[in-house]
C-alpha cells in the first residue's frame, strides 16, 4: 500500500505539489484565525450599568438611584449575582449573568429592565461597552506644540473619535485628560442682592433658550419661505445676550449678573506622560477597549493605523 502511494506521488508530481501549497496556505489562514490569546477572556457575561447624579452624597445616590435600579433588576433571566457601588454622584451596579449566556442577550434584558426603574427627573442610566475586564488593548496621547490640554481634548472628541469607531473589534472607548471645558458665570455678592428673582432662574433660562426653534413658512411671489429661530449659541457673547428673567419690564440678561468666560469643571485626577525627550505632566490619553468575542491581533492592528492619521493640523497621536 505504501508502494502504491509512494509511485502514484512520484508519477503526479505536478499534482502533488498544488496539494501541498494548498495545504500549506489553509494551515498558515487557520493559524491566523484562531481565537488564541495572551489573555484569553475567561469572565462570565457581565453588564454595567453607570448613573451619574452630580452633586449629591453617596447615601442620596444609594437610596434613590441604586436600590430602584436593583430592584428594577432583581429576577432577570438567568442572572447570577447582583453587585453594586455607591459614591458621590455615581452610581454602579454590575450584573453577571450564568456561564453560555449571550452578552447581547443579556444587554437586552437590561434594557427593557431600565424602564421599570423609578428614578430622580434627569438621572438617566448608562450602560458599559460591551468589553471583558482584560479587554483592555490600546494607549495612545493626543500632543500639540501650541494647543492646551483642554483644546487637544475638544479636537480629540471631534477627529480621533469617530476614526477610531470605524475599527473592528472595538467596544468603547475612555478618556484622561487635565480637566473639563466648561462655562462659568462668576456673579458677586452685590449683583447676586440686587437681581435675587434672576440669580435663581438664570441656570434654567440660559438652558431653555439653547434650541432651534421652528416657525412653519409663509408665501410669497410662489415662493415658500421658511421661518426658524436660531437660539443654539456660538460663543460666549451669545451666552450673556441670553434673558434669564425681567425685572418692572426690563429683561436681565446673563452678561448683566455675571462675566461669561470658558473655565473648567473640578478636575478628579490626572494624566502625566514621560519620554526621553521630554516630560508632560498634564497630558491628554485614551483607552480602547476590545470588545469581548473579538481577536486582540485583528483589533490592535486596525487601531495603530488609525490614530496616526489626523486630519487636523498641530495635533498628532503618539
Amino acid at each position: 500500500m505504501i508502494h502504491r502511494i509512494v509511485q502514484l506521488a512520484l508519477q503526479q508530481r505536478f499534482l502533488v505539489l498544488m496539494l501541498t501549497i494548498l495545504i500549506i496556505v489553509a494551515g498558515v489562514w487557520s493559524f491566523q484565525q484562531m481565537p488564541v490569546d495572551a489573555y484569553p477572556d475567561l469572565s462570565p457575561p457581565m453588564v454595567e450599568l453607570i448613573t451619574q447624579w452630580p452633586g449629591h452624597a453617596a447615601e442620596e445616590v444609594e437610596r434613590l438611584t441604586t436600590l430602584p435600579l436593583e430592584l428594577a433588576m432583581n429576577g432577570s433571566p438567568r442572572l447570577h449575582v447582583m453587585r453594586s457601588i455607591s459614591l458621590y454622584g455615581l452610581s454602579d451596579v454590575i450584573l453577571t449573568f450564568d456561564e453560555g449566556v449571550d452578552p447581547y442577550f443579556a444587554r437586552q434584558v437590561v434594557f427593557q429592565r431600565i424602564s421599570d426603574a423609578t428614578l430622580p427627573q434627569g438621572v438617566t442610566p448608562s450602560m458599559a461597552p460591551l468589553f471583558s475586564p482584560s479587554g483592555l488593548v490600546y494607549r495612545y496621547v493626543i500632543e500639540s506644540p501650541d494647543r492646551s490640554p483642554m483644546e487637544l481634548a475638544y479636537l480629540r472628541g471631534l477627529d480621533h473619535r469617530a476614526r477610531l469607531q470605524e475599527c473592528a473589534g472595538r467596544g468603547g472607548r475612555l478618556r484622561f485628560r487635565r480637566a473639563h471645558d466648561a462655562v462659568s458665570r462668576p456673579v458677586g455678592p452685590r449683583e447676586t442682592l440686587q437681581l435675587s428673582p434672576a440669580g435663581r432662574s438664570d441656570c434654567c433660562g440660559a438652558q431653555r433658550q439653547q434650541w432651534q426653534h421652528g416657525g412653519g413658512f409663509y408665501t410669497q411671489g410662489g415662493q415658500f419661505y421658511y421661518v426658524r429661530g436660531l437660539g443654539l449659541v456660538r460663543n460666549t457673547e451669545d451666552i450673556g445676550e441670553i434673558v434669564v428673567a425681567s425685572l418692572n419690564g426690563v429683561p436681565v440678561r446673563i452678561k448683566d449678573i455675571g462675566r461669561v468666560v470658558i473655565g473648567h469643571a473640578p478636575r478628579l485626577g490626572i494624566f502625566g506622560f514621560q519620554t526621553k525627550q521630554k516630560n508632560d505632566d498634564d497630558a491628554v490619553e485614551g483607552v480602547i477597549l476590545m470588545r469581548r468575542a473579538s481577536k486582540h491581533k485583528t483589533s490592535s492592528k486596525g487601531l495603530r493605523r488609525k490614530p496616526r492619521r489626523s486630519t487636523r493640523p498641530s495635533c498628532r497621536p503618539t
